[in-house]
């Protein structure tokens, strides 16, 4: 609204929330002022051209647009742990209690469900259980339809690459997308999957997790802070993170997020016109100062976090125990994410730099342990890091202008489609298979065809 008045606009703009063709168009009619030449004078931005070179290179290529400028100052956070977002995690409790094994298939999967359904496995005489739960709302790693998914095809969103690596398909118009739905509308009608996955949102999700007695048999979360102070939580004590199921045809698949892309890594815009531009390069640039990378993330220094060497020499983490690291190079004092309400961080919001080794060189807070339920680090990485495909469509398609002109009508509303669809397939109100025909049409109406289409040539250009 502000933009469309062209009043009142601010110097800067700091948010993760911007998609590729709103900053094209904004970049495009002169709203944001072009930064190509701030992040290249290392007399203007000495943090910033102290990242790597190869690194800057990499931030070059993701955020120049096809106008050739840049728009935005980069969020680097190349961090393995959100590589694979869909982690499922299993109440063993209840496993044992019902002397059940942890399932590895979809139809094991469901036989426990019933289980978990039909037998009072929290033991307080009620059947008040929720077999199967995952908020659709939570975006990262909560949304339980999409870790499913993967058992019948790979998908992390509408549009993917086939088998060769070649070509752009809709992964949404798929017959295994189809028998995905067919899976999840069946647990739904079994009362296994909670209708509430479609309505609830973070707050409501993360209650649910933490009912006494607790009441989630199965679940799909990325951050462990749904359960705070997950090491001494008693619900999470219940939980174990288990590997991707695998469907009745083979398929074991788990979305996979690429460590660094432009889309919640475009993090800050300066508006054209400002009189405070050179201030705003200097605001960004100390963000990419290595502490101050460190404070946007984890909080005050010393408080929330400390790099002092006298401390760091009796620190690990999964990684260095591994043996992927000599050691660790930041070790966490307080976990500020767990915190309801804080004024000592940036929530990640900001520009940044922390590379993959910055990330994994992290010590969580209090002791390790490599029994600590909450470590689990290493295991994500075993359980998830290899359960894609060997070619994905990456998050690096920049489209011309034509392009973004002809599909930015399909790129907003194809996904917010299918997202209505998958809840109204699984519960029912629309029929799949006599649906199934009227759902492709409605598709290929919002421009489906169109979006494959530019997305093949983006795809095509990227790999010039």
């Amino acid at each position: 609204l502000m933009v469309t008045a062209q009043e009142d606009l601010p110097d800067v703009l700091i948010t993760d929330s911007l998609s590729e063709q709103t900053v094209f168009e904004y970049g495009r009619n002169g709203i944001f002022l072009p930064v190509n030449d701030y992040v290249s004078d290392p007399e203007k931005m000495p943090n910033y051209n102290s990242i790597p070179e190869e690194e800057r290179q990499k931030i070059a290529t993701i955020l120049t647009l096809s106008d050739g400028n840049m728009y935005s100052f980069a969020k680097y956070d190349a961090e393995t742990w959100n590589t694979t977002s869909n982690r499922l995690f299993i109440n063993r409790a209840w496993l044992d209690k019902l002397g059940l094994d942890v399932p590895t298939t979809t139809d094991e999967l469901k036989e426990v469900l019933i289980a978990f359904r039909d037998q009072d496995p929290n033991g307080n005489g009620i059947q008040d259980e929720i077999p199967l739960y995952g908020a659709t709302a939570v975006g990262y790693g909560g949304n339980v339809t999409i870790g499913l998914m993967n058992s019948f095809t790979y998908y992390s969103g509408p549009l993917e690459l086939d088998e060769s690596g070649e070509n752009v398909i809709a992964a949404c118009t798929t017959e295994g997308f189809k028998k995905g739905l067919l899976y999840m509308n069946d647990l739904y009608n079994e009362g296994l999957l909670s209708p509430s996955i479609f309505t609830d949102d973070s707050t409501q999700f993360k209650a649910t997790l933490n009912q006494e007695p607790g009441v989630v048999g199965f679940v799909s979360s990325g951050s462990l802070s749904n359960w705070p102070d997950a090491a001494t939580n008693p619900n999470f004590l219940e939980m174990e993170m288990i590997a991707p199921m695998t469907g009745p045809d083979g398929v074991c698949w788990s979305p996979y997020q690429a460590s660094f892309g432009f889309n919640s890594h475009s993090a800050m815009y300066i508006f054209n016109g400002t009189e405070k531009a050179d201030l705003a390069v200097k605001l960004a640039d100390a963000f990419y100062d290595p502490d101050m990378s460190t404070i946007a993330r984890y909080g005050e220094k010393d408080v929330d976090w400390t790099n002092d060497p006298e401390i760091l020499e009796g620190k690990t983490n999964d990684y260095v125990s591994a043996g992927l690291y000599d050691s660790v190079k930041v070790a966490l004092i307080n976990d500020v994410w767990s915190e309801t309400s804080t004024n000592k961080f940036w929530g990640n919001v900001q520009p940044r730099y922390f590379s993959t080794e910055d990330n994994d060189r992290v010590a969580q807070v209090g002791e390790y342990s490599a029994d600590d339920p909450a470590n689990l680090y290493g295991e994500n990485l075993q359980l998830y890091g290899g359960k894609h495909p060997e070619h994905y469509l990456p998050n690096i398609l920049h489209y011309t202008e034509e392009e973004m002109t002809a599909i930015q009508g399909p790129m907003t509303d194809i996904p917010t489609y299918v997202s209505q669809s998958i809840a109204e397939f699984i519960t029912g109100a629309r029929d799949i298979e006599s649906g199934w025909e009227d759902y492709l049409s409605e598709l290929d109406s919002l421009g489906l065809q169109q979006w494959i289409e530019c997305a093949q040539s983006a795809y095509e250009r990227s790999l010039e």
